[in-house]
């Protein structure tokens, strides 16, 4: 049982901590104590590079962590912390280090002996190449107080303390990289080389001392998954495969027909009943010659008396095949709507999770791959599910079925027939895998296609104002063609696996004719009936089709799996931003905004936000001001909580953003984005897309209070006039005060502006602006805007500068300071509209 110890140290101090030889357990089957934490740890000397600390706000398991629960945690208090060990990590991090081990040949992880050598790690990376661009196994692994080169086995190479670093270069070329680190008076004191793989990571090393060199701090404590981010992220990406073998993914898939099962049994009595019946009419065939018309051409039977019989006969076969065409129609009807279904239910849980996936996974993902998944990927999977899973069970039942009646007929003729089918079965599953690999790829480029797509097709405009068809077609013809001759290489190699096989089955379909033949004619072996060899010849075509079904199912499995991979790995995305198991409700925001101490990063090595601490009070207007990229975007976002802040807190009314009601705080939140999105439909359906329920009166009055009321009125159907995709119909500032009246409608307590007056006319500006003094009022505001005469009303201004609060103050305040960054701003705008103004 692993023990429980009550926190008594920072989150910066718990090196020392991970150094107080509590022991771990190999169980990671864990409960967890309510408000206690889960920490995962490599343990004693392992460094905290693999560390996450995970907040336990009720008893039982941990989501997000792998393992069932079986093991309950010892007794602690409120604030205990439990280790985690490195079996039970979260499921991106096992993805990556899976790909990594199955597709790089390169190690997932930072060995044991390596981490023994080290203090606390923040970064390391797989040095494979020698001075000679021989490969080699070696690591450049960053800690608290060194950079060092170790070998796999642990020897430490070079050990430089950080502070003598003065310089750091990189550079890369064809299949490899190298990093330069130079002290004092530019004297080399270390070089590794690598193979473009591990170039991210060495980017990272790089980053984190040239900023350590300019004097900013970075402190990184979960080295393991920016590693396996940097290495394999990639992989993922390209390969869209969740390192499943193909197996689980079709019992993953089979599982889909769970609501279904009354019908799936349904639909397999019908196919087995059918099966079962195609067996009937050769053995029937047999019967009418060997005892029916054979005895009465031989003289022993008369004809008369034997009519009857043959009758009959052919009566049941005529029955037969109405009751098995009767089948077939219910199963082709039952196995085609579950089809629908279960690809039905897969669109909407693949839709359903995307809209709980944080903005970060957007942000990495190209909107046609996304469509792709939602629609193709998912369609290409009802054939599989319809068809594919009934008609593979039904042909291992008939292959068994027809071995055994292949055998009863004649012994020597059906060991001749079945000997076989294991190769060929052996076969399928090896030339499987091998195309799955080859679907990945044309799947890969597909997704390129329609990413073309997504891109050009909402910006039209663009490419007819800059006259680019031609090059947008050509690219499109590029990415077409590249997936054509993937797609192709799937065919080619399908299209020459399946004859050779077939040309092997019909060899061993001539041997039975044979050696039926030398037995028909009675030159060697046991007689044989002309009956049984005809029996035994409709068996024969009968057993061969079992056999062309596997191999066509194979390649449709390869195809579905293939999807499935992609969509799983969606579904399988876990949510950034989650909300807390007992959140805090906020029922009504009052507007007061606390940023403690907040520290930020995208890739979780640059930082945006360093250490930002800043206060807004209930009804404030506060503007931020900066240059591009100093991280006023960010602050908005972290507000939005569109993103966690990776260090400190983000406060509004006393609570951490973490702990409250995110839907209930959201729908108090209204934002008005610098580009305002517009969906396709109506002005109406627009402006009350926060309140559909909201009545016509109060989405007048909104427009009025946001100046767009006038110019939709001389719109030809007023506000039930379409604006068309993302708003195309409307001008810029038309689509601007159409958000405007949104926000306004929706009546938030915390409002955000993000450049709402940009890229506008002077006269289009002054009604957005009327609108805005409209909208800010009685309200917690925090605006962006590079127009900074636009924020001259703000309470106070927040000057942001490499992600830090560089000032505070009023327009006036930071205006009287001549060196301050504010006034730098202010005299270049005024600089720039003197020049404008001539």
């Amino acid at each position: 049982m692993l023990p429980a110890f009550p926190i008594t140290k920072s989150w910066g101090d718990r090196a020392d901590l991970e150094r107080e030889n509590h022991p771990g357990s190999q169980d990671s089957n864990l409960h967890v104590p309510a408000g206690g934490f889960l920490w995962n740890g490599a343990g004693r000397g392992g460094g905290l590079g693999a560390e996450r600390l995970v907040p336990a706000n009720r008893q039982g398991p941990v989501r997000g962590f792998a393992g069932k629960v079986s093991k309950r945690v010892g007794a602690a208090s409120p604030g205990a912390m439990v280790l985690l060990p490195m079996s039970a990590r979260p499921a991106t991090l096992q993805i990556h280090q899976a790909l990594m081990e199955r597709f790089t040949g390169q190690p997932a992880v930072l060995p044991a002996a390596c981490r023994a050598r080290c203090g606390r790690i923040e970064l390391y990376a797989y040095c494979d190449l020698d001075e000679g661009l021989k490969l080699q196994a070696a690591w450049l692994v960053l800690d608290e107080a060194r950079l060092r080169v170790l070998a796999a086995d642990g020897a430490e190479q070079i050990a430089l303390p950080r502070a003598e670093i003065t310089a750091v270069k990189e550079q890369s070329g064809m299949g490899a990289c190298w990093l330069g680190v130079y002290g004092h008076q530019g004297r080399l004191l270390a070089e590794v080389r690598a193979s473009n793989r591990q170039k991210k990571a060495l980017e990272h090393i790089r980053f984190v001392l040239q900023q350590q060199i300019e004097g900013h701090e970075v402190r990184l404590r979960d080295a393991d998954a920016v590693y396996a981010e940097a290495v394999a992220g990639s992989i993922r990406e390209a390969q869209a495969t969740v390192a499943r073998n193909q197996m689980s993914v079709v019992w993953r898939l089979l599982g889909y027909f769970r609501p279904y099962k009354r019908d799936v049994a349904i639909g397999s009595a019908a196919a087995v009943v059918m099966t079962l019946l195609n067996l009937a009419p050769p053995y029937a065939t047999k019967y009418l010659l060997d005892d029916v018309i054979a005895p009465v051409a031989d003289g022993k039977l008369g004809a008369d008396d034997m009519l009857p019989t043959a009758l009959a006969v052919i009566a049941a076969l005529g029955l037969t095949y109405l009751v098995r065409e009767a089948c077939v129609w219910f199963r082709l009807r039952k196995m085609a709507y579950l089809g629908e279904f279960v690809a039905h239910d897969l669109r909407q849980e693949i839709y359903a999770h995307l809209h709980r996936l944080s903005l970060s996974f957007f942000s990495k993902k190209q909107t046609g791959s996304i469509i792709t998944r939602v629609s193709s990927d998912t369609d290409r999977l009802w054939e599989f599910l319809a068809f594919g899973v009934v008609e593979a069970s039904l042909s291992v039942l008939m292959l068994a079925g027809l071995g055994a009646v292949l055998i009863a007929l004649d012994w020597q003729l059906g060991l001749i027939m079945t000997l076989p089918v294991p190769l060929f079965l052996a076969a399928y599953y090896f030339h499987g895998r091998s195309i799955n690999r080859r679907f990945l790829k044309a799947w890969r480029k597909w997704s390129d296609v329609s990413a073309v797509l997504s891109d050009t097709i909402p910006g039209m405009r663009v490419v007819k104002a800059f006259s680019q068809e031609d090059r947008e077609r050509k690219r499109f013809d590029r990415r077409n063609d590249t997936a054509l001759a993937a797609f192709n290489e799937v065919h080619a190699s399908w299209t020459t696996f399946w004859p050779v096989l077939m040309l092997l089955f019909h060899a061993i379909t001539l041997a039975v004719w044979g050696l039926a033949a030398v037995r028909l004619l009675g030159v060697w072996g046991p007689p044989l009936t002309l009956g049984t060899f005809i029996a035994f010849s409709l068996y024969m075509g009968l057993f061969m089709y079992p056999l062309e079904v596997i191999g066509q199912i194979t390649r449709m499995m390869n195809r579905a799996v293939s999807s499935a991979h992609r969509v799983f790995e969606v579904i399988d995305t876990e949510p950034q931003i989650t909300v807390a198991e007992d959140p805090v409700p906020m029922e009504r925001v009052e507007g007061r905004v606390r940023f403690d101490n907040v520290s930020f990063s995208y890739d979780g090595v640059r930082r945006t936000l360093r250490n930002l601490s800043f206060e807004i009070q209930p009804g404030e207007m506060i503007g931020l001001v900066g240059p591009s990229g100093a991280g006023k975007s960010t602050i908005i976002n972290l507000l939005a909580r569109f993103y966690d802040a990776t260090g400190g807190a983000v406060e509004v009314d006393g609570v951490d953003l973490k702990r409250v009601d995110l839907p209930q705080y959201r729908r108090q939140l209204g934002i008005v984005p610098q580009e305002p999105f517009l969906f396709h439909g109506t002005v109406l359906d627009n402006i009350r897309y926060g309140m559909p329920e909201a009545p016509l009166e109060a989405v007048v009055e909104a427009a009025r209070a946001a100046n767009a009321h006038d110019f939709i009125c001389k719109m030809p159907l007023g506000y039930e006039t379409i604006v068309g995709e993302r708003g195309h119909t409307l001008s810029g500032g038309e689509r601007q005060r159409v958000s405007i009246a949104r926000a306004i409608l929706h009546n938030p307590r915390l409002l955000i502006l993000d450049e709402a007056t940009s890229n506008v006319d002077t006269e289009t500006e002054r009604k957005i602006q009327e609108a805005l003094d409209r909208l800010v009022r009685g309200r917690t505001v925090v605006a962006i805007a590079h127009r900074l005469s636009t924020l001259q009303k703000a309470s106070r201004l927040l000057v942001i500068k490499d992600g830090m609060l560089a000032e505070e103050g009023t327009h006036a305040e930071l205006l009287a300071r001549p060196d301050g960054v504010y006034r730098k701003l202010h005299d270049m705008q005024q600089e720039l509209h003197a020049q404008f103004a001539v």
